[in-house]
């Protein structure tokens, strides 16, 4: 049979979690990095935000850029020293104040064929095609109309209702 012993926590180090580093890639949207952070670690958006010491539903809002919610510089220290990336770093992937946002999510499809990840300038709502296709952004999906999800959901790179992938709706 085993015995309970009670531990003294005080007496021992606080124990750091060891979380899986992902690097952010040029021009990433904030709130893509931070789902595919979350998926690598497996980590809820709530998880995170307690491991950050923010309420409950402070990821999620980070995560959804037309909520204008931004974390405080020491929520984004914080979030620095559990991703390995810099905190200066998290500056250029989130909005610029001031910039007004396109709201549902869109993407470039030939911009996603070539590397899949969501860009933060397509959701700047002044530039309605992509500065390197000079294509229209896609709102929805062209085959079943269907409106894209947050980037920070985005696991397969595809439609979630039709499941046409992202990088063939150019053809349409």
């Amino acid at each position: 049979m085993f015995s309970r012993h009670q531990v003294d926590s005080s007496a021992e180090p606080s124990l750091q979690p060891w979380l899986f580093q992902v690097e952010p890639y040029p021009d990433e949207s904030f709130g893509h990095f931070l789902g595919r952070f979350r998926r690598a670690n497996h980590l809820s958006s709530a998880h995170l935000s307690a491991m950050l010491k923010q309420r409950p539903y402070a990821v999620s809002y980070w995560e959804s850029p037309s909520r204008r919610r931004q974390p405080e510089p020491s929520a984004l220290q914080h979030l620095s020293q559990l991703s390995g990336v810099e905190a200066a770093r998290f500056s250029l992937m989130r909005s610029p104040p001031g910039i007004t946002l396109h709201w549902p999510t869109r993407l470039c499809a030939c911009c996603y064929a070539e590397a899949p990840y969501h860009r933060l300038v397509w959701q700047v709502a002044a530039q309605s095609r992509c500065e390197v296709h000079h294509q229209r952004l896609l709102e929805a999906c062209p085959r079943c109309k269907s409106v894209f999800r947050l980037p920070s959901h985005w696991q397969r790179g595809a439609c979630d209702r039709c499941h046409l992938p992202f990088q063939e709706m150019g053809a349409y």
